[in-house]
């Protein structure tokens, strides 16, 4: 199986990696993320690109990690 690309930390060559993915894609992606932090899932990736429904293919090369801005506390700090 292909790798999977974290949508929420590719950069805009990377995320056109993703079957389906346009170069206005990975930029709306790109802005969005900047504008608004991480995607969370494939239903706000769609939204992101304007509504338009992802396919079998592109869901199964996306992945939303990580999908917090900021990484969790270790332990005990």
């Amino acid at each position: 199986m292909p790798q999977r690309i974290r949508v929420n930390t590719a950069n805009e060559q990377e995320l056109l990696e993703v079957p389906g993915l346009r170069p206005a894609d990975a930029s709306a992606i790109v802005r969005f993320r900047d504008e608004h932090g991480p995607i969370k899932d494939a239903a706000q990736l769609s939204s992101v690109l304007g509504g338009r429904e992802l396919d079998e293919t592109t869901r199964q090369r996306v992945d939303f990690d990580p999908a917090n801005q900021t990484a969790p506390e270790a332990p005990g700090a």
